[in-house]
């Protein structure tokens, strides 16, 4: 595909490189993909932020930000998030462009050069990371776990999402759990980041204008001692037996109606999009089914969108509302499923979801971190279309198409935070 080149440098271990003349800076990145468990989705979690605190060639905070100044204020990107059973730990780098560093500076290759680093060579005491590193990050890792338990908002859907996946792994939080990480010592971050780094599969990204052939040898040099394998797939479930309901009370002013639906799993690009459609007709947009009947038209809640999650089969139908119209809400919400199975779509409705759905891929072209994201997708779900392609494809999904989808919606739990 024009700009996109993928190779697989070895076993397990993919290198992307994406030609883009747009930006000043260049970025490189290694996504870390590994199934979610709940004995180390903390510690990994952990580690790559503990990671790019330091490396042995750059001991401490300020060596490593006299490091990245040098190379024309590059900076370090720890990420953490959880892809169908998945949990993709990555670690990337940003700086600037080859071609405007002056005196013909390799930046690309530097900075594949501190990736390997700090993930092969870190900063250790006594043979494990440093305590007051780990300590310092478990204290910032549990306040952004915090921060979710405190936005209800998140913490209905995380708590519906793992009520109705209860079974499965994509239950367990990206993070793991509040007292998993309070339980990490410098001992399990330290197996944990050997079990990651020899057993996960890897996927290398480059995006900018430099030549990638410096930094691929570097990762292939790094990687290839190891062989590695294939991690597995993501459980989907077809078919709902009975509908969980769970209520929790909470002191809160606003209550919370979360409904979690099983949906089919896209077989290609155009069912992905065809499912997105589906989301966007629904509840992903202003001009959707939820927002103009169910918010604006019965006034039944401050809010009600959906979501659809093409990598695990599922879709959330989430919104904020009256503790005495949770039951017409959750009503209200079936009715337009219903309708949406049946069809009932209007020309407009159909347009207005495919803007909104190519509008958001031309939007994943406006920066690299963004493209870095749309393209790892592309490669995880095996297709090979640039932004510009796949918004192309939209216009030829059709109503069938989308109604198809829609037939396969099956409630399966339905989750309610009610206020005291």
């Amino acid at each position: 595909m024009s700009g996109w080149e993928r190779k697989q440098l070895c076993d397990g271990v993919g290198f992307s490189y994406i030609a883009d003349m747009r930006f000043k800076k260049g970025r490189i990145g290694a996504t870390l993909i590994t199934p979610l468990s709940r004995k180390t989705a903390a510690a990994n979690a952990l580690l790559s932020f503990v990671l790019t605190r330091s490396c042995r060639n750059y001991p401490d905070f300020t060596a490593l930000n006299r490091k990245l100044n040098d190379l024309f204020g590059a900076a370090l990107y720890p990420s953490v998030y959880r892809r169908g059973d998945f949990q993709m730990i990555g670690l990337s780098a940003a700086g600037l462009d080859d071609r405007y560093a002056p005196q013909g500076k390799n930046v690309s290759g530097e900075l594949a050069e501190l990736l390997c680093e700090i993930m092969f060579d870190p900063k250790l005491v006594n043979g494990r990371f440093d305590p007051a590193d780990v300590e310092q990050e478990k204290r910032q890792l549990i306040e952004t776990i915090d921060a979710e338990y405190n936005d209800k908002r998140t913490y209905a859907i995380n708590r519906c999402t793992e009520n109705m996946c209860r079974e499965e792994l994509f239950s367990i939080g990206r993070f793991g759990s509040r007292e998993d990480v309070e339980a990490l010592t410098t001992d399990s971050v330290y197996e944990a980041w050997k079990v990651l780094l020899d057993q996960s599969e890897v996927e290398l990204m480059m995006l900018g204008s430099a030549s990638p052939d410096t930094a691929m040898e570097r990762f292939r040099k790094q990687f290839e001692s190891k062989p590695r394998k294939c991690v597995g797939q993501t459980k989907f479930v077809a078919k709902v037996d009975e509908v969980k309901r769970i209520v929790e009370t909470d002191e809160i002013a606003q209550s919370k109606l979360v409904m979690g639906y099983r949906c089919a799993h896209p077989q290609n690009m155009q069912e992905r999009i065809a499912s997105g459609l589906m989301s966007a007709v629904l509840g992903a947009t202003p001009t959707s089914k939820l927002f103009l009947n169910v918010r604006e038209k019965q006034s039944l809640c401050y809010y009600c969108s959906s979501m659809v999650d093409n990598d695990k089969g599922i879709m959330i139908v989430d919104s904020g509302v009256e503790t005495k119209n949770i039951e017409k809400t959750e009503n209200a919400v079936t009715e337009q499923i219903n309708l949406l199975k049946n069809g009932v779509i209007s020309e407009e409705e159909l347009e207005n979801a495919k803007l909104a759905i190519k509008n958001a891929y031309i939007a994943s072209m406006d920066s690299l971190a963004a493209m870095q994201s749309y393209y790892l997708s592309m490669v995880l779900s095996g297709e090979n279309y640039s932004p510009r392609e796949a918004a192309a494809l939209v216009d030829g999904v059709t109503k069938d198409q989308v109604v198809a989808f829609a037939k396969q919606i099956q409630l399966d739990t339905v989750f309610s935070l009610i206020g005291n």
